[in-house]
Formats: C-alpha cells, sequence, structure tokens
C-alpha cells in the first residue's frame, strides 16, 4: 500500500497489470474505490472476438480482484458504473452483471464511443464498503 493521506491509501492488486501507470483501488476511511476494471487477463491481453458477456464475466473477475485486496467483495459494492460502447449488448451485460452482484446495488451505465482499446466493449468502476 502507498499512503496518500492520513486515512487515504493506494494499493496495489497482484495479477492485475504491475506495471499499470495508476493503482488498481484507493481506499478512504472504510470505503473502497476501484479503477475502471477491463477484460484482460493476467498478461494485459483482451484477446478477439470475445463477446460482450465474455467481456463482462473477465473484468468483473478482476473487479472481484481489486475489491478482495482492499479487504472487500462484490456482495459489499454499494455503487458500481458500466461503460459500453454498444447499446444493444446491454441486456447481455446485465445478466452478467446479476450473477455477480445479485444484490443490485445503486447503478449506472454509460454508452461512450471507444474505451482505451478498441477491442474493448465494456468496463466496470466499483465504490464498495470494506468487509
Amino acid at each position: 500500500m502507498t499512503p496518500v493521506g492520513e486515512d487515504v491509501k493506494y494499493v496495489t492488486v497482484p495479477g492485475l497489470q504491475a506495471d499499470a501507470a495508476w493503482h488498481w483501488v484507493a481506499e478512504a476511511g472504510n470505503l473502497v474505490f476501484t479503477s475502471g476494471a477491463v477484460p484482460h487477463d493476467e498478461s494485459g491481453d483482451i484477446g478477439e472476438d470475445l463477446s460482450a458477456g465474455a467481456q463482462a464475466d473477465r473484468a468483473f473477475a478482476n473487479l472481484e480482484r481489486a475489491l478482495q485486496a482492499a479487504g472487500s467483495s462484490m456482495d459489499r459494492i454499494v455503487k458500481i458504473t458500466g461503460y459500453l460502447t454498444d447499446p444493444e449488448s446491454l441486456p447481455e451485460i446485465r445478466t452478467v452483471r446479476d450473477k455477480w452482484i445479485p444484490k443490485r446495488p445503486p447503478s449506472t451505465f454509460v454508452y461512450v464511443a471507444g474505451l482505451v482499446d478498441p477491442r474493448m466493449l465494456i468496463e466496470f468502476e466499483a465504490i464498495a464498503v470494506k468487509s
């Protein structure tokens, strides 16, 4: 952990882009804030031709890993934001989201023209409470 202020810390998440120019997680008191979780594997590759549902599943697995590194979990999410590049994929992504986050906390989906890698169809960020 890298201390920022008296009660703000950045957390490095093992297995998630160790060379990233940012931290995956910030802890502030009892709250956990994540960077956008994207559908890359441990090597940083997104792969080719993954469906929106498959990308969402992989992104949620990365999000779960980030939350666990900060002492939280998927069932402790209090707000989730999803960025989608294809409005037609929303039903498929909601199905995957409901598998990973069955409590249905407040959420926002935003349609965007594109994400940092043109193969990406989805990105999620979350706010959670520590366990």
